[in-house]
């Protein structure tokens, strides 16, 4: 009982634990500049974006892939515009299913057969299981087909007909772990549905939109800045800064919105940045009830670009890159006024449109899921599937040099700068403050009789409270023990978000969390060394985590650890892929390209 008293006494300063962890994010975040920005350099930062981030790791032949067209059913709705039905092989043995709305009437008094009409890419976002047959989906698309614009709307991953466990977003995480960038799929999905349009003999492609919500709005600005042959931009509740999603759980989303090394390079402001000189309607909703609320939008990522578009010679700024915040119903949506919105912006910059900016009614025209549903082909490729072929391919890995293991981590020295125990000559509690601010909870214990046979580090991916039953075996057994959570473990989590979340602003800002851990055991290690004047101490960790992190303390400072016990670990780090673990559960392990050149080696 003594034991858990102590544990549960010991708190940390949880709020000291959040400053520091945001200030880190911080300091290794792009800021933007409106009066540094040239426009000579969105080239080159659009290359670096692409080849650093978006395709790092990936092999030629997904990079070069020609996406393969295959049209199933039509559907004629005798409408004036009919549905076709489409399966696109966007990298190899990978389909995603889509709509192309296509209108059969031309609104021009003196239509020409020659002539091509405006197209517009909308994508999913974060919707449910309808998928593209939701309803505000099918009442955008059969709009656009309305006023003549040819719409193509693409399933999302995790949702319709790509709704089964393995195309989970987070799950782009077994191929980051495997070297190879998991954002290239979401982006190489929504590229080839821009390669089917730009490819359409009926379209102009001068004149290619691209609009979504939430996760389509994300998809939207992700592919406009960085591919311009979209020419029309509006994206809804789809993104905003690395500042307001420190402060704001609810703007994090998933591993695609928060891809590994993004924000060091470019933030979301420059991305925004990246669509001048091109019409960009920016939109918003006063109190949405998921992310993204307008009035932090707007100075976030808006009204810094307006600088940028107002130095464009030749344009009218006020017109061609706008602001909308939705009032009616102001909650996350892309309801009758934000598609109006859109339709406006469309008839002010695409070819003049003899129609109303008002939505068309078309209740009796929503078609349920299975009205909608395109097919997949037996073999169609997943996030498991993918990464499962690269791991294959692996050569045998298990120690690495200790240069490359630091790269790989992004590993920076940590040393412990102040140490706050109170106690007794049994037991006492505190924390430990590194000097990068960070904070670790810690318990020292000793035997109640005998002499000491040894020190004992003790770590949990619970937390100290774990460990209550090892540490009475360790303490009756004579040995000295010192308990302690790392980041990211037990009471060790800064305030207001997941761990899951924590994991993935500090790999976007071109950390790692598993470097700062191992960085934090490295330094907890030197500092018992030296408190106790010990040559060596022993490390036993329960769990999956602290026992990859463990390993690679031990492969750091071989010369300090005497022995390490790994208790409910994994096996080898391809238990994360084969097992279908969830990100969630041990995010930290799924470090960029660990497995490409690490693995546990037997003891």
């Amino acid at each position: 009982m003594e034991l858990q008293q102590t544990i549960q006494a010991t708190n940390i300063d949880t709020c000291a634990l959040q400053q520091a962890f945001h200030q880190l994010i911080l300091d290794r975040a792009a800021a933007f500049s409106p009066s540094a920005w040239e426009t000579t350099q969105t080239d080159k930062l659009r290359q670096q974006i692409l080849d650093q981030i978006v395709f790092r790791g990936v092999p030629e032949k997904w990079i070069h892939h020609q996406t393969r067209v295959e049209q199933a059913e039509t559907i004629q709705t005798g409408n004036h515009y009919e549905i076709q039905k489409v399966r696109l092989e966007v990298l190899p043995d990978l389909w995603i299913p889509g709509l192309l709305y296509f209108p059969l009437k031309s609104l021009d008094p003196e239509p020409n057969p020659e002539s091509r009409i405006p197209a517009v890419l909308s994508v999913n976002g974060h919707i449910g299981y309808p998928g593209k047959s939701t309803g505000f989906v099918q009442r955008r698309c059969i709009n656009l087909a309305k006023r003549g614009i040819i719409t193509l709307h693409l399933e999302w991953f995790s949702f319709g007909e790509l709704s089964a466990p393995n195309y989970k977003h987070n799950r782009l995480a077994y191929l980051d772990l495997c070297g190879v960038s998991g954002l290239s799929v979401f982006y190489l999905a929504m590229k080839g549905g821009l390669d089917l349009l730009w490819e359409h003999p009926q379209v102009d492609r001068k004149q290619i939109g691209m609009t979504g919500l939430s996760g389509g709005g994300w998809q939207t600005i992700m592919l406009s800045a960085l591919d311009p042959r979209i020419t029309l931009v509006v994206p809804n509740a789809g993104y905003i800064d690395i500042a307001n999603r420190l402060a704001h759980r609810g703007d994090i989303g998933d591993l695609e919105q928060n891809p590994t090394d993004l924000i060091a390079l470019s933030d979301y402001t420059h991305l925004t940045a990246l669509l001048a000189p091109r019409p960009a309607l920016l939109i918003y909703n006063e109190q949405d009830d998921c992310c993204f609320v307008a009035d932090r939008a707007k100075p976030a990522v808006y009204d810094p670009i307006r600088t940028v578009y107002a130095l464009i010679d030749d344009i009218d700024n006020e017109s061609t890159f706008a602001y909308h915040k939705n009032i009616n119903p102001g909650t996350h949506n892309y309801d009758r006024d934000n598609r109006e919105q859109l339709y406006r912006f469309l008839n002010r910059h695409f070819a003049p449109r003899l129609i109303q900016d008002q939505d068309i009614p078309c209740e009796s025209e929503i078609r349920s899921f299975k009205e909608l549903v395109v097919g997949l082909p037996e073999k169609t490729a997943n996030f498991r599937t993918l990464a499962s072929d690269f791991m294959e391919n692996f050569e045998e890995v298990g120690s690495v040099g200790e240069g490359s293991l630091k790269d790989i981590l992004c590993f920076q020295e940590s040393e412990v700068v102040e140490t706050q125990l109170e106690g007794n000559a049994d037991g006492a509690g505190g924390q430990l403050i590194f000097d990068n601010g960070l904070i670790a909870p810690i318990c020292e214990f000793r035997p109640a009789i005998g002499s000491e046979i040894e020190t004992i580090l003790l770590i949990a991916d619970q937390g100290m409270e774990a460990t209550i039953p090892d540490l009475t075996d360790l303490l009756r057994a004579g040995r000295s023990v010192i308990a302690v959570d790392l980041f990211l473990t037990g009471q060790a989590v800064p305030a207001e978000m997941s761990t899951s979340q924590v994991a993935m602003l500090i790999s976007t800002v071109g950390l790692r969390g598993l470097g700062l851990q191992t960085a934090q055991l490295c330094a907890i290690i030197d500092w018992i060394c030296q408190r106790y004047d010990l040559p060596q101490i022993s490390i036993l960790s329960r769990g999956r985590t602290t026992g990859i992190v463990a390993e690679l303390a031990a492969q750091l400072r071989p010369h300090r650890v005497a022995d390490l016990t790994t208790q409910d670990a994994l096996s080898s780090l391809r238990d994360l892929i084969d097992n279908e673990m969830e990100y969630e559960n041990c995010p930290t392990l799924f470090c960029f390209g660990l497995l490409q050149h690490f693995d546990i080696c037997p003891r």
